[in-house]
């Protein structure tokens, strides 16, 4: 008898001819599912993903249109950039014109993080260069974390690149959504360019709730009193990448100092 996925079972005859036992024998199979289930997982595993991006884009296209630059360049910034944070940033740094150097910088030291996901990213899954450019392109926190783990850890590279799209959407889809707000937003209503400010606040405060430590804190303390003396005596426009670069450092060395205190 032939089994589904090449089982096949055996029966064993007792001295009378009658089957006494069954025993099965099975290959290990794959089983293939159509295009369109595989397309319905990936816009499920997207749906927390929706959760936050499309508040967020819409958070994204008000603080832009407020902040007096044309509304369609909150859904180029979100299709072209595709960033997150910087994208919030970048609108900052238009407005103040920030020298071209000091954003690169910035940029770097805001997502080099991305350095450390293209390390674990499911990257030979994408069987396209097509694929993989775009892999490169659309990698964010959120997708990083459901391809790294449960149901997403095992998608196919079909399946990748969908839920990268579907949520590439989503972020476009808030960010246009918030930019057509933002234009309906009479200009007598004041304060939306503490937006950016406010939601950095809100981060703050909910990561030293979680996990928040007397050396996290003394390091963002360190890093703000080190922007604050930079901005004010070395140069203008420098407050948020002597931050970063400052923090960065900071836990660097705190890093190094665990796991030499580790090795003794």
């Amino acid at each position: 008898m032939l089994l589904g996925g090449g089982a096949r079972a055996k029966r064993a005859l007792s001295s009378d001819g009658e089957p006494e036992s069954v025993s099965v024998e099975s290959k290990s199979f794959v089983m293939v599912l159509p295009k369109s289930e595989q397309l319905y997982q990936s816009f499920r595993l997207s749906i927390p993903v929706a959760m936050a991006y499309v508040p967020l884009g819409i958070a994204f296209g008000v603080f832009l249109v407020t902040s007096k630059v044309p509304w369609y360049w909150a859904p180029l910034s979100a299709l072209m950039i595709f960033a997150g944070s910087i994208e919030f940033l970048a609108v900052s740094m238009m407005v103040s014109g920030m020298a071209l150097p000091l954003v690169a910088l910035t940029a770097l030291i805001v997502n080099f993080r991305h350095v450390f996901y293209g390390l674990s990213f499911p990257y030979t899954r994408l069987r396209t260069a097509a694929q993989r450019v775009y892999g490169i392109f659309a990698l964010t926190d959120e997708t990083y974390a459901i391809t790294s783990a449960g149901e997403g850890a095992k998608l196919n590279g079909f399946q990748i690149t969908a839920l990268q799209i579907i949520s590439h959407v989503w972020w476009v889809g808030g960010a246009l959504l918030g930019a057509l707000t933002g234009l309906a937003i009479p200009s007598s209503i004041k304060g939306f360019g503490f937006a950016l400010t406010a939601m950095f606040v809100i981060l703050a405060v909910d990561a030293v709730r979680t996990k928040g430590t007397v050396r996290l804190i003394g390091a963002a303390a360190l890093a703000s009193a080190a922007a604050f003396a930079s901005e004010k005596w070395i140069y203008r426009e420098s407050f948020l990448f002597v931050g970063l670069l400052v923090y960065l450092a900071t836990l660097t060395l705190f890093y190094i100092s665990g796991e030499k205190d580790g090795d003794e």
